[in-house]
C-alpha cells in the first residue's frame, strides 16, 4: 500500500522534560484526539490501542515484514522485545525527546486488532523524525544481538531524509506505519484509519505526511495527499518512497 503504507507488508523509555513549543493554537494532541472520537471513514470504528493489544500488533507487524523483511525485523524473542518496547513508547506519555504518538486500530468483533496506524504528532520545530531519530522512537537495538543497527538505519534513515525534505520543521502528523492483516484487506480499514488521522491533523491545524508507494495511492489522493517532488534535493538516486503530504487545513 503506502507508508510504510503497508497492508501487511509495507515499514526506552526516556526521561520527561519540559514540553516543547505548543502543539497549535487550536488544540493539544490529547484534546484533539478526544474530539476526533472513534469513528473513521465509512462508519468503521477506530479506537486507540492499549498495552493489551501489543502482542496482536506485533503479529500484524511481523506479517507485514515476513520474508526478506525478517532480516531487518527478525521474528525472534529479541525482535519481539524490541518491538514491545517501541509500542510501549508510542502508548505512553509524551516525551521532550520524541514526538507524542498514538496507535490507532480497527478491531474485529472479538476486539482483536485487524489494522493499525502508528501516528506521531510532530510539533513545529521539533526534530523528532530526522536522521537517527528512529532510535528515540523505537529504542536502540544495542542489547539485542540478532537485531542489526546497520539494517535498521538502512531502512529508517533514507525515509527520514525524504520526510524532512518534504515537510522540514513544519508541525505535522506523521503516519509511520499503516498495516492491515492480509485476510482483512479491501474492507475500508486503512481508509478509516487515514480518515481518523487526517481529522486529528485538521483539529490541530497541522499538515499530514506519510511515506507512500505501492498499494493505496488512490485512497491517499482521495484523502487529500499529494506527492511532493523533491527534485534533486534528495540526491542523484530517487528516494525509497513517494513523499506524500496533505497540507494543513486552510482557515
Amino acid at each position: 500500500m503506502a507508508a510504510n503504507t503497508v497492508d501487511t507488508k509495507s515499514k526506552a523509555t526516556l526521561p520527561r522534560s519540559p514540553p516543547a513549543s505548543p502543539a497549535s493554537p487550536a488544540s493539544s494532541p490529547a484534546v484533539a484526539a478526544a474530539r476526533v472520537g472513534e469513528v473513521g471513514g465509512g462508519g468503521v470504528k477506530v479506537s486507540l490501542a492499549t498495552e493489551d493489544d501489543i502482542p496482536e500488533l506485533i503479529a500484524l507487524f511481523w506479517e507485514a515484514f515476513s520474508g526478506p523483511g525478517e532480516a531487518t525485523f527478525p521474528h525472534t524473542d529479541n525482535g519481539r522485545t524490541w518491538l514491545e518496547r517501541g509500542f510501549r513508547n508510542f502508548l505512553g506519555g509524551p516525551s521532550y525527546y520524541r514526538p507524542e504518538s498514538r496507535v490507532a486500530v480497527v478491531r474485529n468483533a472479538n476486539g482483536r486488532p485487524l489494522s493499525f496506524a502508528i501516528v506521531h504528532i510532530v510539533k513545529p520545530g521539533q526534530s523528532g523524525v530526522v536522521g537517527s531519530s528512529w532510535k528515540r522512537r523505537w529504542g536502540t537495538p544495542d542489547e539485542f544481538p540478532d537485531l542489526s543497527e546497520e539494517r535498521l538505519a538502512h531502512f529508517f534513515e533514507p525515509l527520514a531524509r525524504a520526510h524532512h525534505l518534504a515537510v522540514g520543521r513544519e508541525g505535522h502528523v506523521y503516519i509511520e506505519f499503516l498495516v492491515t492483516k492480509a485476510t482483512a484487506r479491501r474492507r475500508g480499514y486503512a481508509t478509516a484509519l487515514v480518515d481518523w488521522v487526517t481529522r486529528l491533523a485538521d483539529d490541530l491545524g497541522y499538515a499530514c505526511y506519510l511515506d507512500g508507494g505501492g498499494r493505496g495511492m488512490g485512497m491517499l489522493e482521495d484523502a487529500g495527499f499529494a506527492a511532493r517532488d523533491l527534485g534533486h534535493r534528495y540526491g542523484d538516486a530517487p528516494p525509497p518512497c513517494v513523499p506524500m503530504v496533505r497540507p494543513k487545513k486552510s482557515g
